[in-house]
């Protein structure tokens, strides 16, 4: 057996040691936090909703618990095909640069919260691994995160879209996509059975007593994405992660709280603060020259750069 077949074989066992680890860890930690919610029944709930007055919209939260496994991905870079698509884009319109796409749009294109969808998936040619997120006016920016079995990745440096905003038209973008070796790969749990999502009341029952909810708050909506919960390789942000089933609540039409569906942990996320991340990542500061990431080639040809290049995180 060749050395580089061992190689691989010592790198897969330590990642499935990993996760098993992992698992066998986040569902210790969803017994500790939610185990005096768990002893709570239906009529004390809808006791205390009353008595914080808050209410739930029903109709829009999951009347049974979807079963989302917990998935792997393998870094962050554009298959064959999304990189076939690139390459049809109009000339002068796009640039390149390893698993990072920035895009300056020749002729800006017009966009209206009516028809935002559309518009991005006519600059776009592979938006539809994409969902449309929100059209943040203030800081001029539109997102859209990746999508994963139809699921949303919420705020993932790895897989999004984000479209620069200006006068009411498009006039740039830069993407990243996360790559899954295989379309059905999931994290291996350490049971026979993948753990249980949480169930709404639970959740909302949790946040109530963690006072992420106020007196007159509406639940208005629940469902479930992903959300990143462990770097396979310690420091390395575009390579292998796990991404853990995860709840998007959405609080009187607006405020979205993110809670680990498996072990109940509230997730601190803004999108002010992901768009800063991003521009800082990538170098997206205005009137500012953007560096390189890897391609020598490019870097080194002066007639280029001033139009392209991102720096990778």
């Amino acid at each position: 057996m060749q050395w580089g077949q061992i190689k691989v074989l010592f790198i897969l066992s330590f990642l499935v040691l990993d996760i098993f680890l992992l698992n066998q860890f986040m569902e210790k930690q969803q017994a500790s936090e939610l185990g005096p919610i768990a002893t709570a029944n239906s009529e004390s709930f809808e006791d205390e909703l009353e008595n914080n007055n808050i209410t739930v919209s029903w109709d829009n939260v999951p009347s049974e618990v979807p079963a989302v496994p917990q998935t792997i991905s393998s870094g962050s870079e554009f298959s064959e095909g999304v990189l076939s698509q690139i390459q049809e884009l109009r000339e002068g319109d796009e640039q390149t640069v390893d698993s990072v796409l920035k895009s300056e749009l020749s002729e800006p294109v017009e966009v209206t919260e009516d028809n935002v969808v559309d518009q991005v998936n006519s600059v776009v040619p592979f938006s539809n691994q994409y969902e449309y997120w929100n059209w943040n006016k203030e800081e001029g920016v539109i997102l859209f995160f990746q999508k994963k079995n139809d699921r949303t990745i919420f705020y993932n440096s790895g897989g999004f879209l984000m479209l620069q905003v200006e006068d009411g038209k498009i006039t740039s973008y830069i993407a990243t996509l996360l790559s899954f070796s295989n379309g059905d790969e999931q994290a291996p749990s350490s049971g026979s059975q993948d753990p249980q999502i949480i169930q709404p009341s639970k959740i909302i029952q949790k946040l109530m007593d963690e006072d992420h909810l106020a007196s007159g708050d509406e639940v208005t909506s629940m469902s479930v994405g992903y959300y990143n919960s462990f770097y396979l390789v310690l420091g390395e942000e575009n390579g292998p992660q796990v991404f853990a089933p995860t709840w998007k609540v959405t609080v009187n039409g607006e405020k979205i709280l993110f809670v680990y569906a498996i072990t109940g942990a509230v997730i601190d996320e803004k999108e002010s603060a992901f768009i800063e991340k991003i521009n800082s990542s990538f170098d997206l500061s205005v009137n500012n020259t953007p560096a390189p990431l890897v391609d020598n080639e490019k870097s080194n040809d002066g007639t280029e750069e001033t139009n392209n290049g991102v720096s990778n995180e």
